[in-house]
């Protein structure tokens, strides 16, 4: 639709489509206007994000209620250890939804890709040398990745907390163990000799808030470069939606 059009108001309340509310006719056709479909395109980039980050927020929200000895000492009290390993249930319970949004992310963005832009081939190759420079260069990116795979067709990690005392200090720390980890079979190989040279007790925290740090940068680099790509039709698409919304207030009275 001419976007002339869209940014005047209208002169009829009654358009000729089947005797339809011209507000309605104009609102039907900025919905269908290339500035719309982009916004659209990138409201969904942020939510296939925002799934995954929401996740990664609550469970370090969980980790930093337990650093306050007001709410966690009761927790390691060693005659209830009950409660230190209903502790351990939600810490897997969060660690297995972390990792699961983070597959979701990558899979479904990856399917917003192709569905949308499979024929830029500019933006496509931005996109995976993106990937590139941004996630193979984190080394633990790989291990969740596969760590993923491990607690969905394997068994739940082995995890544990560590707690660190000082006369003025407290800490908790949730790791995994590396050698149960090692027994299974189907780390590809450079995986698996990252993981060979860690630690006995790998702490799982530090590396997600590695990765959500990565892939926040990386989905808003996404969203702005679609914004880029559609940068005329946008603000074509915003004045129109202005004009409209200075209408409907007329006609309301707001």
């Amino acid at each position: 639709m001419p976007m002339e059009d869209e940014a005047s108001p209208p002169v009829s309340d009654v358009d000729g489509q089947a005797g339809r509310p011209r507000l309605l006719v104009w609102q039907d056709e900025l919905n269908a206007s290339p500035g719309y479909h982009a916004t659209a395109l990138m409201d969904y980039v942020r939510r296939i994000g925002y799934v995954f980050q929401g996740n990664v927020d609550q469970y370090n929200r969980l980790v930093a209620h337990v650093q306050d000895p007001a709410n966690s000492l009761a927790v390691f009290d060693m005659t209830n250890p009950r409660a230190h390993d209903e502790l351990l249930s939600e810490v897997e319970r969060l660690l297995h939804n972390v990792l699961m949004a983070l597959s979701t992310r990558i899979d479904q963005q990856r399917f917003f890709l192709r569905k949308h832009f499979s024929e830029d081939g500019a933006l496509t190759a931005e996109y995976f040398a993106k990937i590139r420079s941004d996630f193979d260069s984190y080394a633990p990116a790989a291990f969740l990745r596969g760590l993923r795979n491990y607690l969905t067709h394997h068994r739940l990690p082995v995890a544990q907390s560590r707690q660190t005392f000082s006369n003025h200090s407290f800490s908790v720390a949730f790791v995994l163990l590396r050698q149960p980890l090692l027994e299974w079979s189907k780390w590809n190989s450079d995986t698996r000799r990252w993981l060979a040279d860690q630690d006995d007790e790998l702490e799982i925290v530090p590396m997600i808030d590695g990765y959500a740090r990565i892939a926040g940068g990386f989905d808003k680099w996404l969203h702005d470069r679609i914004k880029l790509k559609y940068a005329g039709a946008i603000r074509e698409y915003e004045k129109a939606a202005k004009a409209f919304n200075r209408e409907l207030n007329q006609t309301f009275g707001f």
